[in-house]
């Protein structure tokens, strides 16, 4: 008697990436209040650097207030991340956040986790927004490591989980690095 062989069911998302663990994150968000602490750029010194990095969010990332970069960042800020290759000291950072933010609909950020020292901060974040042209709400996670001297971002290193954002904005296809891995291409 043979027994049969059953073919194994491909699920478009792959049960660590649905969409409940994504809301847990959002409950772990909204249960941190040390990250909503306001950050008076006039008046840095003595401010939690958690409130430096919640304040680059808001302003640049969320709001598109692109004058805050340099209320933010040294001229010769260090960058390093997926799109150092971008935003170089000798490029306007500006525009990098302008190219990705042209990419999506409007965007807010939440500290879910923040860890700091004399003059380093870091935090994990999760950035809700949506693609612009289906109105489909999406999140992706990140960690970003800061060191500040005299109230701006002297160095900074950031991690997104681009691969996530391409594929919900449809220019990647659906768990595009799960097939990487596999070795094949994507075509």
């Amino acid at each position: 008697m043979s027994k049969s062989i059953r073919k194994p069911e491909i699920a478009t998302v792959s049960p660590r990436r649905a969409e409940p663990a994504a809301g847990q994150l959002q409950k772990n968000a909204e249960r941190s209040t040390a990250m909503a602490a306001p950050y008076d750029p006039a008046n840095p010194a003595g401010m939690p650097l958690t409130r430096l990095l919640h304040y680059w969010f808001d302003e640049v990332w969320c709001k598109g207030n692109m004058d805050a970069v340099a209320e933010v960042m040294t001229p010769g800020t260090l960058i390093s991340g997926a799109v150092s290759a971008l935003a170089e000291p000798e490029c306007d950072y500006g525009e990098v956040v302008a190219a990705l933010r042209n990419l999506l609909g409007p965007v807010s950020v939440t500290l879910t986790h923040a860890m700091e020292t004399a003059d380093w901060v870091s935090a994990r974040l999760l950035a809700s927004t949506s693609d612009p042209r289906t109105g489909a709400p999406f999140q992706i996670t990140g960690q970003i490591m800061a060191r500040v001297e005299d109230g701006k971002i002297a160095e900074l290193h950031s991690n997104m989980d681009y691969f996530r954002m391409f594929e919900k904005l449809g220019q990647l296809p659906p768990e595009a690095l799960a097939v990487c891995m596999t070795g094949e291409r994507l075509r």
